[in-house]
């Protein structure tokens, strides 16, 4: 994949304006925010800035790549053909866990998440983000494919209802602890997200006598 002309900027710049990006993004939703005020912010002129940037469309997809491309590219860490009965749930608690310290210790991603959140709320604006959600869903279904075939997914339910109950319940706990977060010690939130994910533990456990 080409590299993106923004990272010709300096370093420090670029994270400051992803960051100045992100927090009007939030606060305002895409269509409101102001490119004005993002690049004023930041001692940045408009042809500086079009020099990097195509328009506030690009500036707003690399705001997310740059915060949540890894994040949301977390499960390349797991091989789902090496998925086993034994290791499954284990392996999909440990990713859990490790995306919960990453947010801990990055403040800049609780605002562009919020970002990425205010986006997907917004009829006129969620396309935008739909590029991250169809790559998360095509992951999801794989993940449910492996445990069903392992015999610990349940299988009495079409798959596609499954993915649309994991990912509204997903997003109404990311919802929740956003709005949350500062009222939670890092202690807190690994707690509620090891609590939360046994949620998702007993919606997929088969039932008795049916996988």
């Amino acid at each position: 994949m080409p590299q993106h002309p923004s990272q010709k900027l300096d370093a420090n710049k670029r994270q400051r304006l992803f960051q100045v990006s992100g927090a009007e993004f939030a606060a305002h939703g895409f269509k409101l925010a102001s490119l004005n005020r993002i690049i004023s912010e930041i001692g940045m002129s408009k042809s500086s800035f079009y020099h990097y940037f195509t328009n506030k469309t690009d500036l707003f997809l690399q705001t997310i790549d740059q915060a949540m491309g890894p994040v949301l590219e977390s499960h390349v860490t797991i091989d789902i053909d090496a998925l086993t009965a034994e290791n499954l749930w284990p392996s999909l608690l440990q990713m859990a866990g490790e995306l919960m310290e990453t947010f801990n210790s990055t403040p800049d991603l609780i605002v562009v998440t919020r970002m990425f959140y205010r986006c997907m709320d917004a009829p006129d604006e969620c396309e935008l983000v739909a590029p991250y959600m169809q790559n998360f869903t095509g992951w999801l279904a794989q993940i449910i494919q492996r445990g069903q075939a392992l015999g610990k997914f349940r299988t009495d339910l079409p798959e596609s209802l499954l993915i649309d109950i994991l990912l509204a319940m997903g997003m109404s706990i990311d919802r929740w602890m956003l709005a949350r977060w500062d009222d939670f010690s890092l202690v807190e939130r690994m707690n509620i997200s090891r609590d939360t994910f046994d949620l998702f533990v007993q919606l997929l456990t088969p039932k008795a006598g049916n996988t």
